[in-house]
């Protein structure tokens, strides 16, 4: 009796079952059905699907998508143009009043405009891959007062290559007028020994760098030049190294630009926020970098940028790092990249040793 009973049961259900997709039809004519009564996953899938029709909807989706799509690429194309127009030649007698001022007001249009309808990240530091660099003297012995010295686990080849991503996330657009915003920054810069290939390439740093900020457009006309904009904020950098090549440190960092002529000058001040003695990787960290750095940008052409970076302890026994940077016209798409680095810091393991270095490669995105 109990077996009969099963199996009659299970042959209604599977009427039910084949029988549904019509059922199901009828009903979407003379109304919704109740699909979250529906206990079989895949008859319930069904009913949704004959409800709301997904293959519809999937091409609505990319419709937009190819749109948005469109719409960032006539942003990028108009911004480029513009780029070239302002930017002129300045071996060619181009007039360079307000030239920087107006790639900084170019710049900052565009960048409103791509992530008010893609909702995405736009650049914050310069993109670049140097894939051959090379070091004068390197650093085969890291140290730090609290650490002591370290040794790699492998051999140093003064050939390696270095690259820097970095991007920015707009968290809060408006917050007191339309010209202040609220971001969300992260830099990430490695060096990578890949032509050590005894030793299986490895990465021999990566410095992390996230960081919070906000940041007010101001288009003050002060003396001969404009103050942009200026941002303060919070930021942390760190190699994520386990010791004792541990070194990381956190600042409160604010910044200021000012665009004359062809030139953009900026300063970056900091403020190192204390830590406890015993978790202090690098105390002496300020003592060979100092508070702040310097910037200094001249727009040469649309596609051809020099950048000069500095820092100074401003002590006594006075240590100066610079790093001079290049980029020029490769092709129709690609830009060339060089750089030259002479100094203290370039990377956290390196903080407090002097590191000379040359490297080639192609910028990706550059200041402006």
């Amino acid at each position: 009796m109990t077996l009969r009973f099963y199996l009659a049961l299970s042959l209604c259900t599977s009427a039910l079952a084949l029988a549904f997709p019509a059922w199901a039809q009828n009903e979407k004519n003379e109304g919704h059905v109740d699909c979250a009564l529906i206990l079989e996953g895949v008859q319930r899938l069904a009913c949704y699907d004959a409800q709301r029709n997904p293959q519809a909807a999937r091409e609505e989706a990319k419709e937009k998508a190819l749109e948005q799509a469109n719409q960032r690429a006539d942003v990028l194309a108009v911004d480029e143009e513009q780029r070239e127009e302002i930017a002129g030649n300045a071996l060619e007698d181009d007039p360079d009043s307000g030239v920087m001022d107006s790639l900084v007001s170019s710049y900052l249009e565009a960048e409103k405009s791509l992530f008010n309808f893609t909702g995405s990240f736009v650049s914050h530091k310069p993109n670049y891959i140097l894939p051959v660099t090379w070091v004068k003297h390197p650093n085969y012995t890291p140290y730090s007062p609290r650490l002591g010295a370290t040794f790699y686990d492998y051999d140093l080849t003064r050939e390696e290559a270095k690259y820097q991503l970095s991007f920015k996330v707009p968290l809060l657009t408006g917050i007191f007028d339309k010209k202040t915003t609220f971001w969300f920054g992260y830099t990430q810069k490695s060096l990578w020994q890949v032509y050590n290939q005894d030793e299986s390439a490895p990465f021999r740093e990566t410095n992390y760098e996230p960081e919070l900020f906000v940041r007010h457009q101001l288009n003050w006309n002060i003396g001969p030049g404009t103050l942009n904009t200026v941002s303060v904020g919070l930021n942390h950098q760190s190699n994520g190294q386990a010791d004792p090549r541990s070194r990381s440190w956190n600042r409160i960092m604010g910044s200021a630009a000012y665009s004359y002529n062809r030139w953009l000058f900026m300063v970056k001040p900091w403020l190192r926020l204390p830590e406890r003695s015993s978790d202090d990787d690098n105390a002496d960290i300020e003592r060979y970098l100092g508070h702040a750095s310097y910037h200094a940008v001249y727009k040469l052409t649309a596609d051809r940028t020099f950048s000069l970076k500095l820092l100074n302890n401003l002590r006594s026994d006075n240590r100066t790092s610079v790093e001079f940077g290049y980029s020029f016209p490769m092709g129709d798409s690609l830009k060339g990249f060089f750089q030259y680095y002479n100094g203290y810091g370039e990377s956290l393991i390196d903080y407090n040793v002097r590191i000379e270095r040359f490297g080639i490669g192609v910028m990706l995105n550059d200041w402006l």
